[in-house]
């Protein structure tokens, strides 16, 4: 898609912000080459599910400002993740600081942005078995580059399993749904691409929000059971 066309607007104001301060919580990281229909997708179902989504673009700027995906399309941020503070090792699983899941879409240049950023992985440290991680496509390379997770199961992109196996206890036998694998131990939910991303969110929301909500939300979007 042309550079030309219009951001994706995803920043809320302050009041629908304040309205949400109970709401279930989810941050999602973009960067420069992430996946479109994966970050997208992802947000959406959030959204839906009645999640108090907060986009983050890990860009070392002075002010917020689009984030070009790996197809061309603009995604304006809420806000840069170097703004938030940061959680600490004090920070329990109730601290105000975690959200519920810790989003990480793919995108090969996003991802490996990510995985390159000393603050995202301070992010995903901080998070790790106290609250959802989830990663798809090319996402578990930063989970791996943040040190976290070794030994759990993950499933990935095709082409980044051969960076993750041997880390990892590398899952790529599964077909339908099973294209999302949970490993509830270390509290992951992992996917294989931009095709498998409604299964990968809709696993998010029943890990949440429980599988009432689930179906609640499957059939206004025409999603297949």
């Amino acid at each position: 898609m042309h550079s030309s066309r219009t951001p994706i607007n995803t920043t809320r104001t302050h009041r629908q912000q304040m309205s949400d301060s109970k709401k279930k919580t989810a941050l999602v990281l973009i960067a420069d080459g992430t996946e479109e229909m994966e970050a997208v997708i992802t947000i959406d179902v959030l959204v839906r599910a009645g999640l108090d989504v907060t986009v983050a673009s890990i860009k070392p700027e002075a002010s917020v400002q689009p984030v070009k995906c790996s197809r061309g399309v603009k995604i304006v941020p809420d806000t840069l993740l170097s703004s938030l503070a940061v959680p600490t090792t004090t920070d329990d699983e109730h601290s105000p600081k975690l959200f519920n899941v810790l989003v990480i879409p793919g995108g090969g240049p996003g991802a490996q942005a990510m995985a390159a950023s000393p603050l995202v992985h301070e992010w995903v440290q901080s998070h790790y078995k106290k609250s959802l991680l989830a990663a798809v496509c090319a996402g578990p390379t930063v989970l791996k580059a943040s040190n976290v997770a070794k030994g759990a199961k993950v499933t990935s992109h095709p082409s980044v399993r051969t960076e993750l196996e041997g880390y990892f206890a590398y899952q790529d036998n599964y077909i339908g749904k099973s294209i999302v694998v949970q490993d509830k131990d270390h509290r992951l939910i992992t996917s294989r691409g931009p095709g498998s991303t409604f299964e990968f969110a809709l696993a998010i929301v029943e890990q949440l929000q429980g599988a009432k909500t689930v179906d609640e939300i499957r059939g206004p979007m025409m999603f297949p059971q």
